[in-house]
């Protein structure tokens, strides 16, 4: 995967108020949506993409601010939005995920426009369809690798699972797409950055499978022995 887009956010506020639970609540998306464009964006590094959603009462009481407004700067991108937040808040919550998805696509094609950056036309066009396509789930493998293990070819992966209550890694044996072992490791709040980079590869051993991250995290190295894992296929 293409790294050229390092991250992606959301966020929300209304007239001076940040609505951190909606940054946190629509972390998972963000997350989605920029690793979509990476699959995809081919163009010149952009460290940081920051969609501020704000209500009309931010512009008013801010007059300076220019609504739908691209700002490059340093390798970051921004774009101001605008959003109604009492019609947001009567929508469930799968159409406010189809709504945001929409909107913040739309807002990176507008923005790919004002900085002449095709590939980020392309790249937001792509991340829109293939997010539809597999129906805006952010569930993802952070680390995979095909292995052999009891004379079957197996994929041992790393998986962030999202929740409305946190992130999740697990541990996973596919078969043919069939997830057949599954280990629980951590867990964290929605929003925590650093979740999502901390488990590196995997190692087939003599006595079981290591997850391998990095060396600030206490119980990695994880070792998953070959006792504990029991597969019927």
């Amino acid at each position: 995967m293409r790294d050229n887009i390092e991250r992606t956010l959301f966020w929300f506020s209304d007239g001076d108020n940040k609505l951190l639970e909606l940054d946190k609540k629509f972390f998972p998306l963000s997350t989605l949506l920029n690793r979509l464009l990476c699959e995809k964006y081919d163009g010149k590094k952009i460290q940081f993409i920051n969609l501020f959603f704000r209500t009309e009462e931010t512009y008013r009481l801010h007059p300076q601010a220019e609504r739908f407004f691209t700002h490059f700067y340093d390798k970051q991108l921004t774009y101001d939005d605008v959003f109604d937040l009492e019609l947001f808040n009567k929508l469930n919550e799968n159409e406010q995920i189809q709504f945001l998805w929409k909107r913040s696509c739309e807002a990176l094609q507008k923005a790919s426009t004002v900085l002449k950056n095709k590939q980020l036309l392309l790249a937001s066009e792509y991340a829109y369809s293939k997010g539809v396509e597999i129906d805006l789930n952010p569930d993802y493998r952070v680390v995979q690798k095909d292995i052999m293990l009891f004379n079957k070819s197996l994929k041992a992966a790393v998986w962030i699972n999202f929740k409305n209550n946190g992130m999740y890694s697990n541990f996973t044996l596919e078969k043919d797409g069939e997830i057949v072992f599954q280990k629980y490791i951590d867990n964290t709040e929605n929003g925590v950055e650093y979740f999502l980079e901390i488990y590196k590869d995997i190692e087939l051993v003599a006595d079981g499978i290591v997850i391998k991250g990095r060396k600030d995290v206490g119980y990695l190295p994880l070792k998953v022995p070959l006792e504990e894992i029991q597969i019927n296929i």
